[in-house]
């Protein structure tokens, strides 16, 4: 995988998440699910981004 396609999928799935955080704030009516919800959704989230960030400082060095 390339330096510019590891950014740019970097990019879609951190937006993907942001999406996913905010209709499940807004659908969720109990605050403290709402919360938990977005707190897994925010780890879930670390893994792929971590992953592709090192790709992509991998391939740029």
């Amino acid at each position: 995988m390339d330096c510019k396609k590891a950014k740019q999928i970097n990019i879609t799935v951190s937006i993907l998440f942001a999406l996913a955080m905010l209709l499940s704030s807004f659908f969720i009516v109990d605050t403290d699910l709402s919360q938990n919800v977005v707190f897994m959704l925010i780890a879930v989230w670390l893994a792929p981004f971590f992953y592709l960030s090192k790709k992509s400082r991998e391939t740029s060095s």
